[in-house]
């Protein structure tokens, strides 16, 4: 007797003439399976990797994500940020310079949701290593978090405390030496339906992709780029392209280049240097210059101002920083 799930199988992978995509209430009712673990252990890995082989379509991923919201833990709708920004890359190359950013942005008014996940044996540094060296205590329950939030105006959460099944799916990732469409679709979660938020990707032209899903959301106002590594942070040697979604709409900008050469890459990865340069005590030509464009590109965002004016408003905040703290630790 065939299964129920086993339709959304042979929709997706009859083959390039049998074959189709999902539509979007498809997708809903095929992720929402999956999550509440409704389909075998075979039926979830055929189904992932056949999306995975010829990518999912926009309409596919704007279901998946309807399915992924609607199953988040209700308490963290009870979280109010301003700003949500998925970190779930990890960085291999160079520190994650953008956590210095969105330090600035907490310090300066804004609330701001954090949330990630580890993928086993990646060699990555995620920002929940990061965040407690830099002052922002590692917290175990939604609660917690939602008094981190209101007490210092930021917080990170890992993905499983918001949707165990998802972050079950990305770490995965040891099984089928690939990764699937969950981490996409924790980059989109925005599981607090925050007024903005941002997603970070690595893979060319995935940036549309999000674009026209993001679309679909108008009450939310995003904005997506191809990060460093595939995290939220703009690599200030070369151009990269802001695409902002408001209202259902997208428009691209340009966020210009400020470095005038390539670092190499940081083969020692230590976080106590993000600390020297924020107290002064070191420079980092990429460093510097990716915190001030990941900075006025969040303005960029929040504010709905010129590239140029977001600039110069970065600029201005970097250099009113407290040096004397840490970047984190503030009342």
């Amino acid at each position: 007797m065939q299964q129920p799930f086993s339709e959304y199988i042979k929709i997706i992978g009859k083959g390039q003439k049998g074959g189709r995509s999902l539509t979007r209430e498809e997708a809903y009712h095929a992720m929402k399976m999956v999550l509440a673990n409704e389909v075998t252990g075979d039926q979830r890995g055929a189904f992932l990797m056949l999306l995975r082989t010829r990518e999912e379509t926009p309409e596919e991923v704007i279901g998946f994500v309807d399915a992924c919201r609607e199953l988040i833990e209700p308490e963290v709708k009870t979280l109010t940020p301003t700003l949500d920004i998925g970190c779930y890359a990890g960085k291999r190359r160079q520190l994650p310079w953008y956590l210095l950013a969105v330090a600035i942005l907490a310090r300066n008014g804004y609330s701001v949701m954090l949330h990630g996940a580890h993928e086993p044996g990646s060699g990555r540094l995620y920002a929940s290593i990061a965040l407690p060296k830099l002052g922002l205590p590692e917290v175990n329950s939604i609660a917690q978090a939602k008094q981190q939030l209101t007490e210092k105006g930021v917080t990170y959460l890992d993905l499983s405390y918001l949707l165990r099944a998802l972050d079950t799916i990305i770490k995965l990732r040891d099984v089928f030496g690939l990764r699937s469409c969950a981490n996409t679709l924790a980059r989109l979660l925005n599981p607090t339906a925050a007024k903005f938020c941002v997603q970070g990707v690595y893979h060319m032209h995935l940036d549309h992709k999000h674009c026209r899903v993001n679309e679909n959301y108008p009450s939310i106002d995003a904005l997506c780029f191809r990060g460093d590594g595939g995290d939220p942070e703009v690599n200030g040697e070369r151009e990269t392209e802001l695409f902002i979604t408001r209202n259902g709409k997208t428009e691209e900008v340009i966020m210009p280049v400020l470095a005038d050469k390539w670092a190499l890459k940081d083969k020692d990865m230590k976080v106590d240097d993000m600390l020297d340069v924020w107290a002064g005590k070191a420079n980092s030509l990429y460093g510097e210059q990716a915190i001030l464009s990941t900075l006025a590109s969040y303005l960029v965002l929040l504010k709905n101002c010129a590239v140029t004016d977001a600039l110069t408003q970065a600029r201005q905040l970097w250099a009113e920083r407290d040096k004397q703290s840490l970047p984190f630790l503030f009342s």
